[in-house]
């Protein structure tokens, strides 16, 4: 299971930017992987194209209608990401089937809620094609609500236990303050969100390393970079990468 994270597929800086040639790199070496047998089920966030629309409708919380505008236009522009992302992956021989993610969950107390059964998913898998969800607009207990891809990835991969998760973003790894990657991150290593650099200027970096923390009780579970073809391949082959970060549940 891999999830592309906002900063690996756009620049958060420029809204709508699209990373393609990250996208297109990383979909030549999952088509030789796929070809030898491997199989995945992708993620992504939603980087430049969400986060924009989502801040300026206040999304994070339903409120009134106007923001229906915003859920209808955030919706919009993530099906068009997930278009673009399908689309490069596709041209290069990966036979990726999207799914929206606003049809098949719902955040219900508060958590991800899925409205079909797992199985689903993998029978998809067994078909041959690559399923990939997104961060999204879901409808939730106050209406509407943002579920992101790291939400995603903690519920599939307690779900359906993957050999391995890999969060891909535009950095190696969780960095320490010398800016040297942390090979192995624990519950016990962490202190505080000073102790590590900042690799995500929308979002909290401790939310993103509590949910890997979550999903390595159930799967192998790293931080690499989008960019470090050869860390994600040893990954798929069950070996430990020379970079990247592997986040140890205990």
């Amino acid at each position: 299971m891999i999830k592309l994270g906002g900063s690996a597929i756009s620049d958060k800086s420029r809204p709508l930017s699209y990373r393609e040639d990250w996208v297109r790199k990383l979909g030549t070496l999952l088509v030789k992987e796929f070809k030898t047998g491997n199989r995945f089920i992708l993620v992504h966030g939603g980087g430049s194209f969400a986060h924009p629309m989502a801040l300026a409708y206040g999304l994070n919380r339903y409120r009134d209608h106007d923001q229906l505008i915003g859920v209808s236009l955030t919706s919009a522009v993530l099906n068009i990401l997930s278009m673009k992302i399908t689309l490069t992956l596709t041209l290069v021989g990966l036979p990726i089937y999207p799914l929206r993610t606003g049809s098949i969950y719902i955040i219900k107390d508060g958590k991800p809620h899925l409205l079909i059964e797992p199985m689903h998913i993998i029978e998809l898998i067994e078909r041959g094609v690559v399923p990939m969800l997104y961060g999204d607009v879901v409808a939730s207990d106050e209406d509407f609500s943002i579920i992101s891809g790291d939400d995603i990835m903690l519920d599939l991969g307690s779900k359906l236990r993957p050999s391995a998760s890999i969060f891909l973003t535009d950095v190696p790894g969780i960095l320490d303050t010398n800016g040297d990657v942390i090979k192995q991150l624990t519950k016990a290593s962490i202190v505080n969100e000073r102790s590590t650099y900042h690799i995500d200027v929308t979002g909290g970096l401790m939310k993103k390393i509590q949910s890997a923390m979550e999903l390595a009780r159930y799967t192998r579970t790293y931080l690499c970079a989008i960019w470090d073809l050869e860390s994600i391949s040893r990954i798929l082959h069950d070996e430990e990468p020379s970079k990247c970060t592997r986040f140890l549940s205990d």
